[in-house]
């Protein structure tokens, strides 16, 4: 139960800013302003990517895994990001939220 639940928010919040970076204006100034508008397009696929293999743990724990650590990976590279270009922290509440959320959910698919 709780391992659907965590997978199923974790899925929405990275299909929701997978999505963004692809069609949103606001993700699109963002990357711009970091200095990276080139990669917005990759991370964003990186993101639905990722999604997708959360919900693929469903079936495969071992996908479901590799793609929470992935996504984990991805937050916590970000947070860095930030974190160098002196961003408030709370603007890396979401990255510290997801980053910790798909930690555990890599836990919960490994014991599963």
């Amino acid at each position: 139960m709780l391992l659907t639940l965590l997978g199923l928010l974790s899925a929405t919040a990275f299909y929701y800013y997978g999505f963004g970076c692809w069609f949103a204006e606001r993700l699109r100034l963002e990357y711009l302003r970091y200095g990276v508008p080139h990669l917005r397009v990759i991370l964003g696929t990186l993101q639905v990517l990722g999604s997708t293999g959360i919900l693929l743990g469903y079936w495969s724990a071992p996908i479901g895994a590799a793609a929470a650590i992935g996504l984990s990976l991805m937050m916590a590279i970000g947070l860095a990001f930030r974190w160098h270009l002196g961003d408030a922290f709370r603007l890396m509440i979401p990255a510290v939220a997801l980053a910790v959320l798909n930690a555990v959910l890599a836990v919960l698919f490994l014991v599963a």
